[in-house]
């Protein structure tokens, strides 16, 4: 008879380890946000997921020592006692769900749209969960326990393939993030870089290191296009867990170069510090929106968007990029029809352009004509996109 009731117990022991599984989805340091401010619902939400888990372990614990105790011959109530191992492993795979669904929310790399769509994938994941919850609490024989058990640990082997490609999404989401910015900055030094050549400082040193830190920033966006294209390999259990670690080891690559990058942003800083003279008056303009921005001064100006720009410089640079049409004009201005980002620098800059999601960054001295929707930032003061806004010349010296 204590055969007997020993086989039934490691039969009820083994279909609920499917909570083990809520272990080996994803380490609690891939959700963790890459710096900067949480939002409170993440917080409270891993805090959740942090008491879940120990709910579970304690749980599981608690089995265990009932199994060691009835193989001693010790009557007890099994059946609860997995009952209340079901049931915590299945509330951590849900608070695993909405820790992952809050950390979704504050992902900067990801649309509005997409992120609707993993959250409605989430929420139906958890309130089939919630269902098999009221199964386990309402099951009165193991019999009952047993084939909720099953359920739980087939629909889990499920999720955990989607939830590897989620996790896979939201790192490759970081990485463009910060790659995105990097290349904003890259523009930004070349900028300055140029004006300082213009003015007859020796810059070959901080052209080298602009050199290689653009070099790093390739190597790491082809690193994140294999790990990208791993993730959106993975499409059943047996591949989930190669694809997503080869995946991440592209990912590590990509994270050495970004530090590179970085590396080499920090001596280039250091290196202009040192050799640029400062001269009152410098001022710099930020602004974002949609419409139409007139700039006219001199020093440096970096555009990116969707639109058309006009341009025009005295002894200066100019460099567009984009999949348009250049078009010539009689004033000696150059339109650009579709561009994507522009930097332009020199003296008597004229720069014009019209479009959508625009982000200016204007350094030296001179004044925007702002038109349409968005706001700005020069002299310490915000305000909303419009009128004439002038900057430098004692206006917003930095």
């Amino acid at each position: 008879m204590i055969e007997v009731i020993e086989m039934k117990a490691k039969r009820i022991l083994s279909i609920a380890l499917v909570a083990m599984l809520v272990l080996s989805l994803m380490p609690l340091s891939y959700a963790q946000p890459p710096g900067g401010k949480v939002s409170e619902r993440y917080k409270v939400a891993k805090a959740d997921y942090i008491n879940a888990m120990e709910a579970y372990k304690n749980a599981k614990q608690d089995y265990l020592r009932m199994k060691e105790l009835r193989g001693k011959g010790f009557r007890g109530a099994p059946l609860e006692k997995a009952k209340n191992f079901l049931l915590r492993s299945i509330e951590a795979m849900i608070a695993h769900l909405e820790m992952v669904k809050a950390r979704v929310d504050i992902t900067p790399g990801l649309d509005d749209e997409r992120k609707a769509e993993i959250t409605e994938d989430l929420d139906s994941h958890i309130n089939w969960l919630e269902e098999r919850k009221q199964k386990v609490e309402m099951a009165e024989d193991r019999k009952e326990l047993v084939e909720t058990a099953r359920e739980v640990r087939k629909k889990w082997v499920e999720v955990r393939v989607e939830m590897k490609k989620i996790v896979g999404e939201i790192i490759i989401s970081r990485i463009d993030s910060v790659l995105e910015k990097g290349e904003e900055i890259g523009d930004r030094l070349d900028a300055r870089i140029e004006t300082m050549k213009e003015k007859g400082y020796d810059t070959e040193e901080l052209e080298s290191l602009l050199t290689d830190y653009r070099e790093h920033m390739n190597l790491a966006r082809e690193n994140r296009d294999k790990a990208k294209e791993k993730f959106e390999q993975i499409s059943s259990v047996d591949d989930v867990y190669p694809l997503f670690r080869e995946g991440r080891g592209f990912v590590k690559e990509a994270n050495r170069h970004i530090r590179e990058m970085f590396k080499d942003l920090r001596q280039i800083i250091r290196e202009i510090k040192k050799k640029e003279v400062r001269v009152g008056g410098i001022g710099f303009l930020a602004a974002q929106g949609n419409g139409t921005a007139v700039i006219q001064g001199t020093g440096s100006v970096f555009v990116r968007g969707k639109g058309d720009i006009t341009v025009r410089v005295v002894n200066g640079t100019v460099r567009v990029a984009g999949e348009g049409e250049k078009q010539e004009n009689n004033d000696g201005s150059i339109t650009y029809y579709g561009f994507g980002r522009a930097l332009v620098a020199g003296e008597d800059i004229y720069v014009s352009v019209t479009g959508e999601n625009l982000k200016i960054r204007a350094r030296g001295k001179g004044t925007a004509t702002l038109s349409g929707e968005g706001t700005y930032k020069a002299a310490k003061k915000e305000a909303n996109w419009s009128g004439e806004v002038t900057y430098g010349g004692g206006q917003n010296e930095d």
